[in-house]
């Protein structure tokens, strides 16, 4: 696996000859999930047979590689090779993704793996002090459950709504998204686990959850789009994020309908129940307060002022992907976020739409297979990338 947009090496008191090697046989290693010999490494990368030993001694030194199991032995026999294996217990990755109706915690390996996934229960009005001892104390209690010294955690990634800086600040996200912004939970909890933590837009980070975990087809341009709480796409291009001047690429919640309102506030969850409650004219709602949850409920009984909404919502979201499609000239959009839990109505009004084209192709709309997991399993993405490059001093 390639990382995601590369930065150039530079020497940290090493020679940057032996830092790239050594980043080189750790990604072959750790693609190889079944393990790979010396001999082979050798023979894949280019390198000598000494080159590649001193390499693989280092890589064993630091804890990255590991040596475990006997492979198949040659024709000509003789001693059947050491395998060599990714540490993928060197270090755990911390997620967190504020995108989700109910945001959640995660602890993961370095193979991207979920060891432990936890929802935050706490009311979104609750004190910023109490909230960021939440959560330290989800990320304490699932540490503690999985039997992981707070030492192995080597990284905490969170996945917020909005636009992130370069200097790893939210630099705007809309108001339904402020209940986790601002509060300086990243300080607080590099504090309280002395390791790094990283501030990645969540939709970023799940287009890079599909494009590297997901079990979609492997591929190298996409465009992800979510809606939920809020309405966001993130845009890839020959394998790498395109992020855009200001770092705004994909904020399609921000386009402008054709009476003048912000995409995000009328095809977002706050517009779909509101869609909803206007169809309905409140007739037939009962006393319990509209909520998504009710409203899939509604959905699958039938209700027809709801699947009328989820279908009018459906056709606005088909316009704006197959726009994108043709603006960019990427066919493939993959579609994640709350609303896949709205069903296949939701996802064939949008293919009616999209199926419209003026073009030689038709995009395909293809569905999340990460599910609620996809910023998660981004963040580990990026959590594993950061951890690797750290020891390599990369």
């Amino acid at each position: 696996m390639q990382p995601i947009n590369e930065r150039p090496l530079y020497t940290a008191g090493r020679s940057t000859s032996r830092i790239i090697n050594q980043k080189a046989i750790a990604d072959v290693i750790y693609n190889s999930t079944s393990g790979i010999p010396k001999v082979m490494l050798a023979k894949e990368l280019g390198l000598s047979k000494p080159a590649v030993s001193k390499n693989v001694a280092d890589l064993i030194s630091m804890g990255l590689v590991e040596e475990m199991g006997e492979g198949e032995a040659s024709r000509n026999g003789g001693r059947k090779p050491v395998m060599l294996h990714f540490n993928h217990r060197y270090r755990y990755i911390g997620a967190l993704d504020f995108s989700l109706k109910e945001p959640v915690c995660a602890i993961g390996d370095l193979r991207h793996n979920i060891l432990r996934l936890e929802k935050i229960h706490i009311d979104r009005d609750t004190s910023a002090e109490v909230k960021k001892q939440a959560v330290a104390q989800i990320f304490t209690s699932m540490l503690q459950e999985l039997s992981i010294p707070a030492e192995k955690l080597g990284i905490i990634v969170i996945s917020h709504p909005g636009i992130i800086s370069e200097g790893n600040e939210v630099r705007y996200t809309g108001t339904r998204h402020h209940a986790w912004t601002g509060i300086g939970l990243k300080a607080y909890l590099e504090d309280m686990f002395q390791i790094r933590v990283l501030l990645e837009n969540n939709v970023r980070l799940s287009a890079i959850g599909e494009m590297y975990v997901g079990t979609n087809e492997n591929l190298q341009d996409l465009i992800y789009v979510s809606c939920g709480i809020g309405l966001g796409s993130s845009v890839i291009v020959n394998g790498n994020l395109y992020d855009g001047t200001n770092r705004a690429a994909g904020e399609i919640g921000a386009f402008l309908l054709k009476d003048g309102q912000r995409a995000e506030d009328v095809l977002a969850m706050e517009g779909l129940l509101s869609l909803v409650a206007k169809i309905h004219n409140g007739v037939g709602l009962g006393e319990e307060k509209l909520n998504f949850k009710k409203l899939i409920q509604l959905s699958k009984s039938g209700d027809k002022a709801v699947n009328q909404a989820i279908c009018e919502i459906g056709h606005e979201l088909g316009r704006i992907i197959y726009n994108c499609c043709v603006m960019l000239d990427i066919p493939t959009v993959i579609f994640g976020g709350d609303y896949l839990h709205l069903g296949d109505m939701l996802f064939d009004a949008m293919e009616e739409m999209v199926a419209q084209s003026f073009l030689p192709f038709c995009p395909r709309i293809l569905k999340s297979s990460l599910m609620d997991a996809a910023g998660i399993c981004g963040g580990f993405v990026i959590g594993k990338e950061k951890i690797v490059a750290q020891r390599l001093e990369i």
